[in-house]
């Protein structure tokens, strides 16, 4: 599955791997460069010039998973700023719009797998710790599934939760909310 597999009226912008980290040194440097770099894709937009067929709208495709796409969708519904709408090409979760997860969703679905799989709950908080803290890790080993979406998806969508948390609430607390939402499963 290709990025230009994704909607037609939408420019398509592939910038899958692109925000990898790559110093795990320094915590708030790391997120702070995510930040900016987003920041400064999104200013390269062209500018739209009136609603519906004459606003600028954009799709960056910015993970792949098997045959899974996660993307970004802008302008968002609520159209604030710098806001985005992270989406799955395939994956479908409760009601809602399908395909865009609820901060709910990745809940009850980590629920399920604390209350199925204890050992592997606890490996994958492991690794939202990480997450959290901006360090790039191999998660490929991730091959089960939680209501038939693969783990590594789960912590690929957790990974742009927490980006986009850091867009919107940046002076205030960012990432942490949600975080302590995750750790608190």
């Amino acid at each position: 599955m290709n990025c230009n597999e994704l909607r037609k009226e939408f420019n398509l912008v592939d910038k899958v791997n692109y925000f990898i980290q790559t110093d795990k040194k320094d915590f708030e440097f790391n997120r702070k460069i995510i930040r900016d770099n987003i920041v400064d894709l999104f200013k390269n937009e062209p500018a739209g010039t009136g609603k519906g067929a004459l606003s600028t709208r954009t799709i960056y495709c910015v993970e792949k998973i098997n045959s899974e796409i996660i993307y970004l969708k802008r302008p968002a519904t609520l159209n604030n700023g710098f806001d985005f709408e992270i989406h799955t090409k395939t994956k479908q979760f409760n009601g809602r719009i399908k395909s865009r997860p609820r901060h709910e969703d990745i809940f009850a679905s980590l629920n399920i797998l604390k209350n199925t799989n204890i050992s592997l709950f606890n490996q994958v908080q492991i690794v939202i710790d990480e997450i959290y803290f901006c360090n790039e890790i191999n998660i490929q080993n991730f091959k089960d599934t939680i209501n038939n979406i693969q783990i590594e998806t789960i912590l690929k969508l957790i990974k742009w939760l927490f980006i986009e948390q850091d867009i919107t609430y940046w002076n205030f607390s960012g990432r942490n909310m949600l975080y302590k939402g995750l750790k608190s499963i």
